[in-house]
Formats: structure tokens, C-alpha cells, sequence
């Protein structure tokens, strides 16, 4: 369990680390470019957030520790920036 919550980790920084760079590419081309970018890194967290079949929903029932709260919200993060920029992605 800890190792994937570390690699959830990683995979959740690299989104913001890509949406922060989002925000201040001046380049209409390097904005392009980080949207796809920024697509394909939530895609990867959207995989990683989703809990495997055949496992009880996460959003389904509340989860009480620090770490349940924290996969839900990426997953619902990853799923909203996922479907917003792979609309523009080319």
C-alpha cells in the first residue's frame, strides 16, 4: 500500500507540476504541447487513483483515513483535468 500511494504521489505531482507550467507558457505552440502532456500525465493518475475491479468504491463509501480522502480527491482531479484537456489535445 505505501509504495502505490508513493507512486499516486508522484503521479499527482507531476499533473500539478505540468498545470502550473500551463499557466505561465507564454507560446501559444508550448501551450499546446504541455496540454498533451498535461493529458497524458492525468490519464496516468486517473489509472493509478482507480481502484481495481472488483473493489468496493471509494466514492461509495467515505473513507476515514488521511490517505482515503487524499486517492479519492486525486481521482475525481485526475478524472475532471483528464476529460477537460483531452478535448484539446491533438
Amino acid at each position: 500500500m505505501r509504495e502505490e500511494n508513493l507512486r499516486l504521489g508522484v503521479a499527482l505531482a507531476e499533473v500539478e507540476g505540468l498545470y502550473s507550467a500551463l499557466l505561465r507558457a507564454g507560446s501559444p505552440g508550448k501551450r499546446r504541447r504541455l496540454r498533451a502532456e498535461l493529458a497524458r500525465a492525468a490519464g496516468r493518475l486517473a489509472e493509478l487513483a482507480t481502484p481495481p475491479p472488483g473493489s468496493p468504491s471509494m466514492a461509495a463509501s467515505v473513507p476515514r483515513s488521511r490517505w482515503g480522502r487524499r486517492r479519492v480527491l486525486a481521482e475525481r482531479g485526475a478524472a475532471w483535468i483528464a476529460a477537460r484537456y483531452r478535448r484539446d489535445a491533438p
